[in-house]
């Protein structure tokens, strides 16, 4: 498992080498959405940091503490002592991710992870805002897609 500050570097020089910068929003999705696709092959989590349920989506609190101090755009990866090497396979994950997610505007990412039904809306109407989103609202959601997904292609 890793740190999800550890996920956001990768992203973060993932765009960079596209050219690209992202905005705080975008990287805060693109790392909880690779961790719920993780959730959904691996049936464990991408990253043990805490998710929370704000305003605008699910946040890695200590995502955004990390790299808020760049302002709206996240220009360049942070230090992270201990990180181990990201594996071959989570490599591919987060490449898949990035190139189906990493070029959308942020408020078309915040608004797939405010899906009626989904983590998001179940942690706040639960708990209210900045609740927990436990791996256990996130998977079967991500499970659900995956059915969804599938069903789409094989009557396609």
């Amino acid at each position: 498992m890793y740190d999800a500050r550890h996920i956001a570097n990768w992203f973060v020089e993932r765009a960079r080498r596209d050219g690209y910068i992202l905005s705080i929003m975008s990287l805060l999705k693109l790392v909880y959405i690779a961790h719920g696709w993780h959730l959904e092959m691996r049936n464990a989590p991408l990253f043990g940091n805490k998710i929370e349920a704000w305003k605008y989506g699910p946040v890695i609190p200590d995502v955004y503490a990390a790299f808020r101090g760049q302002g709206i755009n996240v220009s360049s990866a942070i230090a992270i002592p201990n990180a181990v090497a990201i594996s071959e396979w989570d490599s591919h994950l987060l490449e898949e991710v990035y190139r189906i997610y990493g070029r959308l505007p942020a408020t078309t990412l915040s608004e797939m992870t405010h899906e009626p039904g989904g983590p998001w809306e179940q942690a706040t109407k639960r708990w209210g805002w900045f609740a927990p989103i436990p791996n256990d609202l996130i998977q079967p959601h991500y499970e659900q897609k995956r059915r969804i997904a599938s069903k789409a292609e094989n009557n396609g």
